[in-house]
């Protein structure tokens, strides 16, 4: 749960400044508080909805992964919708928006992935060393 809440509140910051840096593009000078509220709630909800995928098994990561970016993509648009953003956004640059911080987010898990395997490696060459001066072998 508590790494869950890390990976929202993570997710909610790169989609800030996803949108400081659009924003910034269309020489705007604000973000409202409210959208980093509506934020929030739409990072919340794509965790939500990533759990429920999360407990099925995949057999081909591509699928699992593409599962995820329709799931994200139709809460983007959906949160579009209902929070007007499409008054001040096309549906173009909320999909590229969804995109970039997605590709983000997958970067992060897989450089977070690889230094849990490093950290498990040497646990367990760890292990092998405590046994082996039995035998002698290293």
């Amino acid at each position: 749960m508590k790494k869950t809440m890390i990976h929202i509140m993570a997710t909610t910051g790169i989609t800030l400044v996803v949108l400081a840096l659009v924003a910034t593009c269309y020489s705007a000078t604000v973000i409202f508080i409210r959208t980093v509220f509506q934020a929030l709630v739409l990072n919340i909800a794509i965790y939500i909805g990533i759990y429920f995928l999360n407990r099925f098994e995949y057999h081909y990561p591509i699928l699992e992964t593409t599962l995820k970016l329709i799931t994200v993509l139709a809460l983007v648009l959906t949160s579009g919708w209902i929070f007007e953003w499409y008054v001040n956004m096309s549906v173009f640059v909320l999909v590229l928006m969804t995109i970039v911080i997605f590709s983000i987010c997958i970067f992060l898990d897989t450089m977070s992935l690889r230094d849990e395997v490093k950290a498990i490696n040497v646990l367990l060459e760890g292990e092998e060393e405590i046994i082996t001066p039995q035998t002698g072998e290293k």
